[in-house]
This record gives C-alpha cells, structure tokens and sequence, in this order.
C-alpha cells in the first residue's frame, strides 16, 4: 500500500487529494484527478481537449524560476 497525497495551492485555493493506492494504475488515476481538478480551479471550466490538459500538466509541475 501507498499512502498518496497531491496538493497544491491556485488562485488562493487549496486543492488536496489524499488516499491510498495498491497499484500503478489506482496512482494514475489520482493524479488525473488532481491534474483535472487544478484545471477546473484555475480555469473555472473543463478542458476543451486532451491538448489543454496537457499543456496544464506541464505548466504545473514546470520547475519554479526566480526573477530577481
């Protein structure tokens, strides 16, 4: 077993998914969620297309840059 918790913070929001997970698959499927839901937060709709959740992911999980 897999204790599993994704969390982040969008415009003020706290998203949080807590669970366990068994297998790879069950892990996915939680962080589809999680990529889903922080869409949803951020953009106040669904995504269009897979194109856009995509483009969310990788903007997501993007390293932070500092601009000093």
């Amino acid at each position: 077993m897999i204790l599993l918790r994704l969390s982040t913070e969008i415009n003020g929001v706290t998203i949080e998914i807590e669970g366990e997970a068994n297998t790879l698959e069950e892990i996915q499927e939680a962080w589809e969620s999680f990529i889903l839901t922080t869409y949803r937060v951020e953009n106040g709709q669904n995504p269009d297309s897979i194109k856009d959740t995509i483009i969310h992911e990788m903007n997501l999980c993007a390293p932070i840059q500092e601009v000093l």
